[in-house]
């Protein structure tokens, strides 16, 4: 499956459901506005967790390219007589749809994706864990790092004052 034909597929998909994603949307803001101290620090770990988990199968698509290539290239057998390696051997992932099973040649590359997810959705978790509850307003807290200081700063021309003045 081309990049292409997977635009097609979820363009039509879109557009075949578009009320019912336009009543979901309209029911979920709502929904993650009045639980986004708790709702919003979740939906961002699943976004950044997904960001590394394409990165990781983009990688390993690439991998399994240069490793085929590599040994193609590095083994000792003789040519055929047309200049082919005698040997190719037939790995790969599918990089596009990436849930089809049957794509990932030999199997257990499949299951090795599916580790690798799991390692980078614990050490997100470890790493980078969602922060629950009410988020401190930056605004507020500057000020207030202010109004010390400028006590601070009063204090301190008041004692030189008192110093420097009989």
């Amino acid at each position: 499956m081309s990049l292409n034909e997977l635009y097609v597929l979820i363009y039509e998909h879109i557009e075949r459901n578009s009320v019912a994603y336009g009543v979901g949307v309209v029911l979920l803001i709502p929904f993650l506005y009045l639980t986004r101290k708790w709702s919003l620090p979740f939906l961002f770990y699943a976004i950044e967790s997904l960001i590394y988990i394409t990165f990781m199968h983009i990688f390993m698509f690439g991998f399994v390219k240069l490793v085929v290539w590599f040994y193609v290239n590095t083994q000792m057998r003789a040519l055929r007589p047309d200049g082919t390696p005698a040997y190719v051997p037939d790995w790969q992932t599918p990089l596009v749809d990436f849930w089809n099973r049957n794509g990932y040649i030999p199997e257990w590359l499949f299951y090795l994706e599916i580790v690798f997810a799991l390692v980078i959705i614990l050490l997100v978790w470890r790493y980078r864990p969602p922060k629950l509850g009410p988020v401190k307003r930056r605004r507020r807290r500057v000020s207030e790092e202010y109004e010390g200081l400028a006590k601070e700063e009063q204090e301190k021309r008041k004692k030189y004052l008192e110093d420097i003045l009989p």
